[in-house]
């Protein structure tokens, strides 16, 4: 045991073959910033009378879990295991280096699981069950593209500790790698023009549940529900455009690229997105700006899914996704 700072901690993921069945991460190998995710509890407190003032007199531990939120910038290697919880299944795989990843949403309540595993100088855990409750994507100015994934799983196991290696990462995106359009269309996406954005951010949305039963302190299970796509963009107010995509009820499909380069990409589109709450930003000196948030919806008349695509491309063949 010894003092020491958070940089020391290590991060991996395995998927699981098998949902809660643990298996030790050895290809996912994730370098992160901050981290909340720890084992958790819920509890019953004893507080009957017994002749005295005192308010307790016991607490009972009902059940174990581990949750919270991992913070990373965006790797084009490890971010593929992260979508596969995510969209809940594995990609298809096409192609040879480059490979191409084409995620589909699995519409069910059992998205894929992973093993996590967390180690620092202390300490060595594994924790089974794992699954992406939510995926935040932000890209600013003059930074490397971030996001914050939340997870649940199961309480974390005392394991050894593996020997993790950095040396077969992934690239970064940074914020001129964005290209963010919006059509009438799907169809009229590829032919639109990127738009000029401040910033933008993207939250995906599992809203998974512990599935908790009598008879054990862990949950049975832990399920998806409800599956939500929003997010935000800033830019510059030249115009009256996306006022009136606010005001006239307006569905525009929306393309979400980050481009390295040939081999180093990720995509999504959304075929139906509304918009609401516009506001302006009018500093006296600053340049007039706008913000608008838009909101992901199902395509029903092109039976087009919420997400419609989700390609990650990186020079991987994608054996652990």
């Amino acid at each position: 045991m010894s003092k020491h700072i958070g940089r020391r901690g290590q991060l991996a993921f395995a998927k699981e073959a098998t949902r809660g069945t643990i298996v030790v991460p050895s290809a996912i190998s994730v370098p992160r910033g901050t981290i909340s995710f720890d084992d958790k509890i819920e509890s019953a407190r004893e507080a009957e009378g017994l002749g005295k003032i005192a308010d307790s007199d016991a607490l009972f531990v009902t059940q174990q879990m581990a949750e919270g939120d991992i913070e990373c910038m965006f790797d084009d290697k490890n971010l593929g295991i992260i979508l596969t919880s995510l969209m809940g299944a594995s990609p298809v795989i096409t192609g040879s280096s480059p490979w191409t990843h084409t995620y589909t949403l699995n519409n069910s309540n059992q998205h894929q699981s992973l093993s996590i595993l967390y180690q620092d100088p202390d300490l060595a855990e594994i924790f089974p069950m794992g699954v992406v409750d939510s995926f935040k994507m932000t890209v600013d100015q003059n930074a490397i593209v971030s996001y914050t994934v939340g997870f649940k799983s199961r309480v974390g196991r005392d394991w050894t500790p593996q020997t993790l290696v950095y040396t077969s990462q992934g690239n970064k995106f940074l914020h001129q790698h964005l290209i963010f359009k919006l059509a009438s269309t799907i169809g009229g996406l590829a032919a639109s023009t990127a738009i000029s954005l401040k910033k933008l951010e993207l939250t995906i949305k599992t809203n998974t549940k512990f599935d908790t039963v009598i008879g054990t302190v862990e949950p049975e299970d832990i399920l998806n529900q409800q599956f939500s796509v929003e997010g935000q963009i800033e830019l510059n107010k030249e115009d009256q455009t996306y006022r009136r995509y606010m005001l006239d009820n307006t569905y525009k499909a929306c393309d979400i690229t980050l481009r390295r380069s040939a081999s180093s990409s990720l995509q999504f589109q959304l075929p139906r997105v509304d918009f609401s709450a516009w506001e302006q930003d009018r500093k006296l000196d600053d340049i007039v700006s706008q913000k608008i948030q838009f909101k992901g919806n199902v395509d029903n008349a092109n039976a087009l899914d919420i997400i419609s695509t989700c390609v990650l491309t990186n020079s991987y063949n994608g054996a652990a996704y």
